[in-house]
């Protein structure tokens, strides 16, 4: 039996509301590898730390430079203490961990285009402060080695999805719906040349960012505002025409399109549709919903024609019980379940990507669906930091 090493993956997503941790036990290598779930921990970001992600988007002027900086040195102590606080609830100790797999806060994402043979990426959390924390190796920089080969900047994650869901009948589709909701196609007996992934849009970024505006609050809970709130369709079809859902894979997006100018463009419309309050958030829930319908439709009708048998709900906004509602019915007939089904937390799955990323780093394997990204070549991904 190949011998078990210890993970720990560390994620901190769109939605920038704090960290995701996963102690993992891996076992193997490569495409034999076999992964397990230990333990999982979510922790929120302090407040100055959750606002000033918010706002960095748009950060710019005299003093940028000391703010991205100071930013940075803030998320990877935030990601450190997170990560420290699970190993100590599982009564590990750091020396323990062959490595540590880091996200990093993406602030800013430009694909590769007619001008630019190479994408640009700003991600913060500085992994070298985060190995001192830890005392372990960090593997970080996922999205800039895709960037590197000529890809979009990823999914990163989607060869771990091949890794943990891919079956050889079942046609699989993983949807996380974090910030940004990402759909990964696994048809049944793929290989990760097979695999194709891409962001869909918002996923409960917008429904956040309208929450926190009119009720103060982080999420809506269980979707309990937009369940009470009507859909506004003219409003609803004007945001499906948005040129980013007309875009063919490979692509991502990233936080700053879909705040900022983006909400104070929603507000605007919102009000010549005479739409407001629990009936805007009713309608952005039905934005990411739809999109979500729309994406995995686009695969069946595309490059993979087979229906999916099973669609897998990932992230916190799996946990809103409308969104996920929705999505459920638009996908009729494929079966929609959470990631629970499979022994993962909701909020585990991306952290868990991480932990295996950092294992395929370590062996030098590249985990890399490169056909999704739009990259040359399969890659090694990530850095090691020490």
């Amino acid at each position: 039996m190949a011998k078990e090493r210890l993970f720990l993956g560390l994620y901190s997503g769109a939605a920038a509301d704090g960290v995701d941790a996963v102690l993992a036990a891996v076992r193997g290598d490569g495409e034999a590898m076999s992964v397990e779930q230990i333990a999982h921990m979510n922790r929120l970001y302090p407040e100055d730390v959750r606002q000033r992600i918010r706002v960095a988007p748009g950060r710019q002027g005299e003093g940028g430079a000391k703010f991205f900086a100071e930013l940075s040195r803030d998320i990877a102590i935030a990601a450190a203490q997170t990560g420290r606080l699970l190993l100590d609830e599982a009564k590990i100790e750091a020396g323990k961990i062959e490595a540590v797999g880091w996200s990093g806060q993406l602030i800013s994402l430009t694909a590769p285009g007619a001008t630019n043979e190479l994408g640009a990426a700003m991600e913060l959390g500085d992994a070298a402060i985060l190995a001192r924390r830890i005392g372990r190796p960090v593997a970080a920089g996922f999205t800039a080695s895709d960037l590197a080969a000529g890809g979009v900047g990823g999914p990163v994650t989607s060869w771990c999805d091949w890794l943990l869901f891919r079956d050889e009948r079942l046609t699989r589709v993983t949807v996380h719906l974090g910030g940004i909701a990402t759909a990964c196609f696994l048809p049944a007996g793929a290989t990760p040349s097979d695999v194709e992934a891409f962001d869909v849009g918002p996923g409960t970024i917008v429904i956040d960012e309208l929450v926190h505006q009119f009720h103060n609050r982080l999420h809506d809970t269980d979707g309990a505002t937009a369940s009470g709130g009507r859909v506004c369709a003219p409003l609803l079809n004007e945001l499906l025409a948005n040129p980013y859902f007309q875009v063919d894979p490979p692509k991502r997006t990233d936080a700053a399109a879909w705040t900022n100018t983006y909400l104070y463009r929603l507000l605007q419309m919102a009000q010549k549709h005479g739409c407001d309050g629990a009936d805007l958030i009713a309608t952005a829930t039905e934005l990411t919903a739809q999109a979500v319908a729309k994406a995995v439709g686009f695969a069946a009708s595309g490059p993979i024609t087979e229906r999916a048998h099973e669609v897998i709900l990932t992230g916190g906004g799996a946990m809103n019980i409308h969104l996920a509602g929705r999505i459920r019915t638009l996908l009729s007939p494929s079966s929609t379940y959470t990631v629970e089904r499979y022994n993962l937390c909701l909020r585990a799955k991306q952290a868990l990507c991480h932990a295996v990323l950092a294992a395929a780093r370590i062996d030098n394997h590249p985990a890399h669906c490169h056909h999704a990204t739009g990259a040359e070549s399969p890659q090694i991904l990530g850095t090691i930091v020490t």
